[in-house]
């Protein structure tokens, strides 16, 4: 869970950093703005696809659990509600971000204003900002659908052992 927040952190501050050497043309250990732009969007797919499948394999989990042992099946709801509320904006999210870094090789090859490109990565960044205060929620309350699976499976097990 903690390796979420470190990825999703990183993430943030590569492509923060990654934003301003579009801007003023530095560069980072011999790495210009193009290459940084490769790392960087490259950590960021892996951390949003990794949270994603994460989420999926999670929910996935607990219905097989539900189902196997006659649990309560409302609790399969709030998972399904997780991914109706995350999903879409982080594949949206995946999409700008995905654009912005096309389009910063228009705007090398020439055939592009910067200034499409400056306005789809602000927005792109603005835009991530809001999905990780969505994921930071849709963890938590994937941790809690969880433990609330788990406390309810140990009482049913408790109960045909008759303690």
């Amino acid at each position: 869970m903690i390796i979420f927040y470190l990825l999703m952190f990183l993430s943030v501050v590569s492509i923060f950093v990654n934003g301003l050497q579009w801007i003023f043309r530095f560069d980072i250990y011999n790495a210009n703005y193009i290459s940084f732009s490769f790392v960087s969007t490259i950590l960021y797919m892996f951390t949003q696809t990794l949270i994603m499948f994460y989420l999926i394999g999670a929910g996935k989990k607990v219905k097989e659990t539900i189902v196997e042992h006659n649990l309560n099946k409302e609790i399969y709801q709030k998972v399904i509600k997780i991914k109706n509320v995350l999903f879409p904006p982080l594949t949206l999210n995946i999409l700008l971000i995905g654009t912005a870094f096309v389009l910063g090789g228009g705007v090398q090859t020439k055939a592009l204003s910067k200034y499409w490109h400056h306005s789809i990565f602000l927005i792109s960044f603005l835009h991530y900002l809001k999905v990780i205060v969505v994921q930071h929620k849709s963890l938590v309350e994937n941790n809690y659908i969880l433990s609330e699976v788990g406390k309810e499976l140990e009482s049913k097990l408790n109960i045909k052992e008759g303690k």
